[in-house]
């Protein structure tokens, strides 16, 4: 399951100001093969530091409530906020959906939804193999500020036990982008120690307007 490449600088950096692409062709072509291979890839420092420190003083104090996505898994979730909102305006870059376009093949996508939880071991929050089927793509980024211990991404096949990858992404400000279809499901391992995994986590896709969604979420009884 070794990655097919090696980057450690980042490919994609979002930055108060915008989105920019850092990587070069030959680096995008890696990309496209990198997660064609194991249907997933990570992006280094996918939040510029200055603008992490900013994102992860607001977490730290914003309100969490418990969650539960059925019997999928068990969480804590940030209610919605201004942070909340930020995380989502800075994603919906025409930049950042561009570089999702020519690393997955999805083309034309229009929006990404996300969320900030938190899973604590202490807590005996779990996340078990689903797909989150409806989605085109999907991404997670870490928002903490300390390393934590489980809590590793997964992705496999369904019907297999092998993952196609499995990534600890305990670096502060990194990404992981995977595929979501049929013939697939993923998961995070179970947490262990008293820190927390915290992490921006939502999809992109195709078929609504963000900003056709964000006028619906503030109409009374919108969604959630």
């Amino acid at each position: 399951m070794r990655a097919l490449i090696a980057v450690n600088s980042p490919l994609l950096q979002i930055a108060a100001h915008g989105a920019a692409v850092l990587a070069s062709a030959d680096e995008l072509t890696a990309c496209r093969a990198e997660f064609a291979a194991r249907r997933s890839l990570r992006l280094v420092s996918l939040i510029e530091p200055r603008l992490l420190s900013r994102i992860q003083a607001q977490v730290a104090a914003a309100v969490f409530v418990d969650r539960a996505h059925g019997s999928i898994s068990t969480e804590l979730c940030m209610q919605r906020n201004v942070c909340l909102g930020v995380l989502n305006f800075l994603v919906n870059d025409p930049v950042v959906f561009k570089f999702v376009e020519e690393v997955t093949g999805c083309r034309t996508l229009k929006s990404f939804v996300g969320r900030v939880y938190r899973l604590c071991a202490n807590l005996d929050h779990y996340d078990s193999w689903h797909g989150d089927l409806g989605h085109d793509v999907g991404m997670s980024v870490n928002l903490g500020a300390e390393v934590f211990e489980g809590g590793v991404f997964e992705i496999r096949r369904v019907g297999t036990a092998e993952p196609t990858a499995a990534i600890a992404n305990v670096v502060p400000g990194d990404a992981i982008l995977f595929a979501i279809g049929d013939d697939l499901e993923h998961r995070n391992t179970p947490m262990r120690g008293p820190v927390a995994k915290t992490a921006f986590a939502g999809w992109f896709g195709p078929s609504r307007d963000y900003r056709d969604i964000v006028h619906q979420r503030m109409q009374p009884g919108g969604l959630s």
